[in-house]
């Protein structure tokens, strides 16, 4: 729909003059009504009790106009259609269909349990066959979309930051010349609501889009199912096929990154009933186990082979998982949460909620924990000396609810669209596990206990731990320190894997912990850290059967 000018006129009575306002309006209008009324009475020096008046004319002009801006332009586009060829008619119609389903909530297709349950098993069938490389090449169109929108939107925002740092900039700089106090702060508060609608703006943007792709996905997985059998290419193949050709087409290899170091392990835990494992030692970004780097050779889609792997165990009974240390507060706002919020934002998930609807989730499952929490403080005070009961209570029924997490609880999310990874433990913890002064009862060790008992259990068979249990290394973390720690995380994981696995037989596959290190540390503390590995497990040795 093209921009169109329309006249506004407004009459007002001051005194015994009548004084009528007219100024040209720019639709479809892409400031708020409020805004541009403000621009008025600042630009015309109109009468501050004018001003509720001609808002409320402004708006009833700026609907009706509007309206009748969007049937001339819709009867214009019928008229076109006139004696149009069918296959064009057709087409149209698509971009309709699809641009309503995103843009109205009321013309989504409605979502069923038992939908949901078909899905999962046809994805899981169609993910084995020879339909793998066409449903890639719709994920990867599917994730383009997403990635342009995003950027955008944060193109989009660094501008209008830049912007209003310098408009403030500049406020500042005329105070008590042209500027007051009270005239900062209304700057401060209209930057503030004018970033808040943009970011709310592009986040409804992005999750119509999510939500469709969502929906296309589901259908085309359903089609594909159907055509399964087919030995010629279908119709849906060619189609999906003719979507990813129609992007850019690139050749971009694989990034060259600076080589990590890492080191493998076959050990054996246990007494009488051995259990084998795979222990890794690897030297590297934990959040690269969960970015995508597909490549095109040739003009062919050429995902990572562990991304292949991933897709392929989704719906099975070998998950991967990866601890992430965060802070108390379950939020993406800051740090690391903020780093792995992005990367989930690059693509859709189309097997699970999004981030903030998990994130969601977890925040009212932590306001429930925390009541139970102060409830069962109460009781233990109670419980406690006689003299100070009824002080304790009182203090007990004084203090708030936090909202906030304690160092050694976790939340799990997850994930359909990372490279690696199927789980993500988010572990809190805190400044403390920089001290050299950890012991196995370490709120943060005794979580990792729990997560252990958790991927036991729950077909777990390779998980990611924080060897160090930091990300980023400080002065105070000599080799000495690394060492101590890498000890006492070796032979905390080593009696937990004991003693969950005793007893079991359930499974021939072998389980897989990766041990990670932050990049860039010295050769010689890896060294170190992977000498280590043989003195606190027992190594499984082949059998040399060349020698009689």
């Amino acid at each position: 729909m093209a921009d169109q000018e329309r006249e506004f006129k407004y009459t007002f009575k001051m005194k015994s003059s009548v004084t009528t306002l007219t100024v040209p309006v720019i639709l479809p209008l892409t400031a708020s009504a409020k805004e541009f009324v403000g621009r008025l009475m600042s630009s015309h020096d109109l009468p501050c009790f004018v001003e509720d008046d001609l808002f409320e004319e402004f708006q009833k002009f700026i609907l009706t106009e509007t309206s009748k801006l969007q049937d001339e332009s819709s009867s214009g586009i019928l008229k076109g259609l006139e004696g149009a060829a069918h296959d064009k008619i057709g087409k149209i119609a698509d971009q309709w269909g699809k641009a309503y389903t995103q843009e109205c909530v009321g013309y989504t297709q409605d979502r069923d349990q038992k939908g949901s349950s078909d899905f999962t098993d046809l994805y899981h069938k169609l993910i084995h066959s020879s339909a793998l490389e066409v449903l890639f090449n719709l994920e990867h169109t599917y994730s383009v979309a997403v990635q342009d929108v995003v950027f955008q939107r944060d193109r989009s925002i660094q501008k209008r930051q830049l912007k209003q740092s310098q408009e403030m900039e500049e406020a500042v700089q005329n105070l008590d010349i042209t500027h007051d106090d009270q005239h900062v702060n209304m700057l401060a508060a209209r930057h503030f609501e004018n970033m808040q609608r943009e970011c709310q703006q592009w986040d409804m943007e992005l999750k119509n889009l999510q939500q469709a792709q969502r929906e296309e996905f589901k259908t085309y997985i359903r089609e594909l199912a159907n055509d399964t059998n087919n030995a010629e290419e279908s119709s849906i193949r060619q189609r999906i096929r003719a979507m990813s050709d129609s992007l850019p087409v690139e050749d971009t290899p694989e990034p060259v990154e600076q080589p990590g170091m890492n080191e493998s392990f076959t050990v054996n835990l246990g007494s009488q009933l051995k259990t084998i494992y795979n222990l890794r030692l690897m030297s590297m970004d934990v959040l690269d186990l969960c970015r995508h780097r597909p490549s095109r050779s040739g003009g062919r889609l050429m995902p990572q082979p562990q991304r292949l792997q991933s897709a392929m165990s989704l719906y099975s009974n070998s998950l991967s998982a990866l601890v992430l240390l965060v802070d108390d507060r379950v939020s993406s706002y800051t740090g690391i949460k903020k780093e792995f919020a992005s990367i989930c934002q690059q693509s859709t998930d189309f097997h699970f909620p999004d981030m903030d609807t998990q994130l969601r989730v977890v925040q009212q499952a932590v306001h429930k924990g925390n009541v139970l929490r102060k409830a069962h403080k109460a009781d233990e005070r109670d419980r406690g000396s006689q003299d100070n009961s009824s002080e304790g209570s009182s203090n007990s029924s004084n203090e708030e609810i936090s909202t906030n997490l304690q160092t050694g609880d976790f939340y799990i999310t997850r994930h359909s669209n990372l490279s690696q990874v199927h789980l993500v433990f988010h572990l809190v913890s805190d400044d403390s596990t920089r001290d050299n002064t950890h012991c196995g009862t370490h709120p943060v060790l005794l979580a990792l206990r729990n997560i252990l008992k958790i991927a036991v259990y729950f077909d777990i068979y390779t998980i990611t731990i924080p060897l160090l249990l930091v990300y980023e290394m400080h002065e105070e973390m000599t080799i000495q320190w690394c060492y101590k720690r890498a000890e006492l995380v070796f032979k905390c994981v080593k009696g937990f894997m004991i003693e969950m696995t005793s007893g079991r037989t359930d499974g021939a596959e072998t389980r897989t912990i990766q041990f990670v290190v932050p990049r860039g540390i010295s050769e010689e503390l890896f060294t170190t850290l992977s000498e280590l590995v043989p003195t606190r497990f027992t190594l499984s040795r082949s059998l040399d059967l060349t020698h009689r």
